[in-house]
């Protein structure tokens, strides 16, 4: 990988190349680990978008009554999501933007009662806006973890943590602009001339080394864009009061 969005400013990333996925050896792998007959599996992330590229996992979801755990023996590239059906759905009630992005635009790979038919059925009749509050949230608290990596000097989990935190603001600015977010690859192109820093920063962290200095001025934009959200919500929350 390079290094010139950390030396140069945040340039242009690589074009990403897609991975394909093979659903039928997932659900195959998954029952020799022990999944329950009568479990939902999506393919959820970019995987599920046909926007995988070669440095991301594999999201499964796995959805059941009594949420039963599979751990596979060699996971590999495949990274695990999951929940009881009824948490899954308290979720979505709850303004948590991963269920209803799955809903939207995860793809079954085994639905054997069409439960999961079901729920999209009904989310597309009356669908959930997810909370862009809860990003800010968690993009706090994974930049602080960012921090305090990179005063040990653990540059590469720093960065993990960074690109966390930048999709984690990503997604609240395009869902406080009324943009329902994508999968990660696709976010700097949903972001575009809207935050076009933002969108930059967000490819170097996935694509280029990670330095000090880049990492900190990482720190120091992300930390201006929560500003700026927190600031959007207090506005909003005054604009609420006022009109009651």
């Amino acid at each position: 990988m390079g290094t010139s969005a950390f030396r140069g400013g945040f340039a242009e990333a690589p074009p990403l190349r897609s991975v394909t996925v093979d659903g039928e050896t997932i659900v195959k792998g998954l029952f020799r680990a022990g999944l329950d007959p009568a479990s939902t599996v999506v393919l959820v992330g970019s995987a599920a978008r046909g926007v995988r590229t070669y440095c991301s996992d594999v999201d499964v979801l796995i959805l059941s009554d009594d949420g039963k755990r599979v751990a596979l023996a060699r996971p590999g590239e495949t990274h695990l999501q999951q929940d009881t059906r009824s948490r899954f759905l308290r979720r979505l009630t709850n303004g948590d933007d991963y269920p209803a992005w799955a809903l939207r635009l995860g793809v079954p790979l085994r639905d054997p009662d069409q439960w999961w038919a079901a729920q999209v059925a009904a989310e597309q009749t009356a669908p959930h806006w997810p909370d862009w509050h809860r990003k800010v949230d968690h993009a706090s608290k994974r930049i602080r973890f960012a921090s305090e990596l990179l005063e040990t000097g653990d540059l590469d989990a720093a960065a993990e943590e960074l690109v966390l935190a930048a999709s984690h603001v990503a997604r609240a600015v395009l869902l406080g602009a009324g943009i329902f977010p994508l999968s990660r690859p696709e976010l700097p192109d949903q972001l575009g001339a809207m935050d076009a820093d933002l969108a930059a920063l967000l490819r170097a962290l996935v694509f280029d080394d990670p330095e000090p200095e880049g990492l900190k001025a990482s720190i120091r934009l992300l930390e201006a864009r929560l500003a700026k959200l927190v600031a959007m919500h207090a506005d909003s929350s005054r604009a609420s009061v006022a009109a009651q």
